[in-house]
């Protein structure tokens, strides 16, 4: 099975990530601007955003390739769009990933340690044996991340090279998806002719590129509501500690106003943006709107009217819906203490009006919307929480690429050389 490694291109020029959502590509050329990183600094700008390329997702559902030719040519055009802006060729991208079945585990792993004090090489071989039980399933790892380490099972330490003990262990937070659906989609990106230089789970990368390091460190949750998927993400004591995904989102508020209004897809689409909210206000009940029935093709077609607090109505109990199942998933993995405050609200989604409210009421916390930061350059109208996703790619870019010796940072582990060759050779072996 793949593990994914992490991003390995060392001093390059530009850095290219993709973002493949349920309605929207987005892809990113940037230059990277200095060493900060979203651990020492989020208020610097990390990248300066040269190539910017946004297309509708075709061919894309739940965040899973469903038709693979019109998908290709949603990535391609998005890819052909970011280069002719920045005037460069991209030969490889850091890849978002919230297809396949996230799946969050965290676990120990340990080693004898080889001679009296802690080395780098008993450092790899700790790393390795986690990264070995958490592909044990079969399943894609994207990220297996160190979160603490211990000396024969006291307490965590930050660095432990040079300190002596006989049995070394390290805490470890894995993220895996299912591997058809992964395989289906580095595919798709592969046929436009660019390499993965490596990927990052969705609700990791937005969780980069909307908290603080204060709030990792207090205790924070990065929900992301996108149009297919609603991904969540936890952090304490500044380390990524959960993930998880759920396969609905602002798309299936769409479905449900249509469903219940009997008119077209994009007007539902239109009324939701335009008029929907989680809440139902007073005002609401006299302002009325007037839209097509479905099926209404001839020239005079026939108009219905709905007020603004029907299509509240029609719209928050899904809303509810996929926050009580958050709330549940959050419960049932023992992250009350930890997750519930405060909680960011990023994704295209979130910026219904009201969401925040109705977070902070069904999970109980203080609830801020988060806009993606650490790029300059970006366009006024992409500095929503829609390109988030985005964004934290790049900062995770920063992150994997990053040469500390004497510092260990949560990230992605690099197990050895050649991965883009074996991505190549597992592509043409396997399709």
């Amino acid at each position: 099975m793949l593990a994914n490694q992490g991003y390995k291109s060392k001093r390059q020029r530009t850095v290219a990530v993709l973002d493949v959502g349920t309605s929207k590509i987005c892809c990113l050329i940037a230059k990277p601007m200095g060493g900060s990183d979203w651990q020492t600094d989020t208020h610097a700008p990390q990248f300066q955003v040269i190539g910017l390329g946004h297309q509708q997702a075709v061919g894309m559902k739940g965040g899973c390739v469903v038709n693979m030719e019109l998908a290709e040519k949603s990535i391609a055009a998005a890819i052909d769009q970011a280069e002719r802006m920045a005037g460069v060729t991209v030969g490889e991208v850091v890849l978002t990933v919230s297809c396949g079945r996230i799946r969050s585990e965290n676990f120990q792993a340990s080693v004898d340690v080889a001679s009296n004090a802690v080395r780098d090489q008993d450092i790899n071989r700790v790393l390795a044996a986690g990264r070995d039980y958490a592909m044990r399933d079969g399943a894609i790892v994207l990220h297996t991340i160190p979160t603490a380490y211990r000396l024969d099972g006291g307490t965590p330490i930050v660095d432990p090279r040079g300190m002596i003990a006989d049995r070394f262990q390290a805490d470890i937070h894995s993220i895996a998806v299912d591997e058809k659906p992964l395989r289906n989609l580095m595919l798709s990106v592969e046929r436009c002719h660019v390499s993965i230089a490596g990927m990052v789970a969705a609700p990791y990368a937005s969780a980069l590129a909307t908290l603080s390091p204060d709030e990792a460190n207090l205790g924070v949750t990065c929900i992301d509501f996108g149009a297919g998927t609603t991904t969540l993400a936890v952090f304490t004591e500044g380390q990524f500690v959960y993930a998880d995904a759920l396969a609905i989102g602002g798309n299936l508020l769409t479905m449900d106003l249509a469903r219940s209004l009997a008119s077209p897809l994009s007007e539902a689409e239109r009324m939701k943006i335009l008029h929907a909210s989680a809440f139902v206000s007073s005002a609401d009940e006299r302002e009325g709107i007037s839209f097509p029935m479905v099926g209404e093709a001839h020239e005079a077609p026939q108009f219905n009217r709905v007020t603004k607090a029907q299509i509240t109505e029609f719209v928050s109990p899904r809303i509810e819906e996929i926050l009580e199942h958050i709330r549940h998933r959050i419960e049932a993995n023992g992250l009350d203490a930890i997750a519930g405050h405060p909680v960011v609200l990023t994704g295209g989604a979130s910026q219904l009006p009201g969401l925040a409210e109705l977070t902070s009421r069904i999970l109980g916390s203080d609830v801020r919307h988060g806009i993606p930061r650490g790029a300059a350059g970006l366009p006024n109208g992409c500095m929503n929480p829609g390109f988030a996703t985005a964004v934290g790619a790049l900062s995770y870019s920063n992150l994997a690429q990053s040469d500390r010796p004497n510092q260990i940072h949560p990230t992605a582990i690099a197990a050895d050389a050649g991965y883009l060759s074996r991505v190549g050779q597992w592509i043409r072996e396997s399709f």
